[in-house]
């Protein structure tokens, strides 16, 4: 798989405390990994389900990449999300890292760049995103595992990776959504056949969730 060198040079450093602390490959190069997306991504998402405290798994990737002459900034720390951009002192080149604790689902998939997470857990952490930070890009990845996977099946994997997560938020968070500028999306390179299909998969997504929730409800949907 294509990577940007400097992240690959990362992972590469990284391997070790990789194999020690079950860190596996998220985010956008993960759904890379898994032929779900063909974008590039801009930063390098790690996840753990491991029981050693962040703050520990954080300090050995820290001093690992060190070790390899890269320098580590610490943004922002917390019990299930440290923030760092690394950057080599040399070329200048910097990328953020986001190392988080998960509830992984899955075995790690092995493969060429490391390991990678289950396509579960992957498509489960980018709905539970999409359900919080609510990106654009966030809707991209989603919609690209629409083929995979049903309604349904996303908002059951999703809740396993957003806190607080409820029907009436993500039918919110969808709703949101469809409001986006066409250029948010362009921005990610898509074309204006990629966009409608965008739109209306979360549409359809909307409208199916949204009577869902109605006849739970029991309450006509049209008034």
């Amino acid at each position: 798989m294509d990577m940007p060198p400097f992240h690959r040079r990362i992972l590469e450093a990284a391997v070790l405390v990789c194999d020690v602390h079950g860190v596996v490959l998220a985010g956008g190069h993960a759904m890379r990994a898994h032929g779900l997306v063909d974008r590039p991504s801009q930063d390098l998402d790690l996840a753990t389900v491991a029981c050693t405290p962040l703050e520990e798994i954080t300090g050995d990737l820290t001093r690992a990449l060190e070790r390899q002459g890269l320098t580590v900034e610490h943004r922002r720390g917390g019990p299930r999300l440290a923030r760092l951009t690394v950057s080599d002192p040399v070329t200048a080149q910097a990328v953020a890292v986001d190392l988080m604790k998960e509830p992984l689902q899955r075995p790690a998939v092995d493969m060429e760049i490391g390991p990678v997470a289950g396509i579960d857990d992957v498509v489960g952490m980018k709905v539970g995103a999409l359900c919080g930070r609510a990106l654009p890009r966030d809707f991209i990845d989603v919609v690209s595992a629409g083929d995979r996977y049903g309604f349904p099946d996303l908002e059951r994997l999703g809740a396993l990776f957003e806190d607080g997560f409820t029907p009436e938020e993500l039918a919110f968070k969808l709703e949101a959504g469809l409001a986006f500028d066409d250029a948010l999306f362009a921005g990610h390179g898509l074309d204006e056949a990629e966009i409608a299909r965008v739109r209306a998969f979360v549409l359809a997504w909307y409208e199916d969730l949204s009577l869902r929730l109605a006849e739970e409800r029991d309450i006509d949907p049209d008034l």
